[in-house]
């Protein structure tokens, strides 16, 4: 309560969850070439300590749909890495009482949805186990003037499931999902509800767990 603190999600949908208010806090939301802006903004407030709170996925067998994830080491594409660190402070001690796993993150530039295309980036970054499109581009701003960062992930999409191709064309450069778009693509091929449906229930699982989290690790 004393510290100024950052909160940065990867969606807008994941930021509607937090709901703690407190003149300490700051929070937005981000991915891919936005994340960086958001630190910036962070940066200027002279936030003492950023927390990144987001949805991934695994490209790891050990990792399931609602596993929580603390990263201790971010890469980006071309294998640059930052170690995160290790923080000793009231959130860290209330994530002991969950159930989590510590691994590695890459930071893409893409959604990457498709098992094939996974198991592809494992064998290539076999350290890593989680994929994001934040991460690696916050904390590197935020080492600028080492501000440090505790990333904590829930997992989404794992390797039991693909995110369906055909929502790549329905999320525009902020992550929010374009409603037309997507009306569009289930009108052309109907079956595609179904695939829809499997994601909904993967999602509301996934949910639960992360709103219960975030609230209570800054509360």
């Amino acid at each position: 309560h004393d510290k100024k603190i950052g909160v940065v999600f990867g969606l807008k949908n994941e930021m509607n969850f937090f709901n703690i208010k407190r003149s300490n806090i700051f929070y937005n939301y981000g991915y891919g070439k936005s994340s960086k802006q958001v630190a910036v903004e962070f940066i200027k407030k002279k936030v003492d300590l950023v927390v990144n709170f987001g949805f991934a996925g695994s490209i790891s067998k050990n990792l399931n749909n609602g596993d929580i994830v603390l990263v201790k080491k971010i890469y980006n594409p071309k294998k640059n890495k930052f170690n995160n660190e290790n923080i000793t402070n009231q959130l860290l001690k209330r994530l002991k009482q969950y159930k989590h796993k510590q691994c590695n993150i890459l930071t893409v530039d893409k959604v990457i949805s498709g098992k094939e295309e996974k198991i592809k980036i494992s064998r290539k970054f076999s350290d890593v186990s989680v994929i994001d499109m934040e991460a690696y581009n916050i904390k590197k701003e935020l080492s600028k003037i080492k501000i440090p960062m505790i990333c904590v992930k829930v997992i989404f999409d794992d390797l039991s499931f693909d995110i369906p191709c055909f929502l790549k064309n329905c999320i525009n450069e902020k992550g929010d999902l374009k409603k037309v778009s997507l009306l569009t693509q289930i009108i052309l091929k109907p079956m595609r509800i179904k695939s829809l449906w499997k994601l909904n229930k993967k999602y509301y699982e996934c949910n639960k767990i992360f709103k219960t989290l975030i609230n209570s690790l800054l509360a």
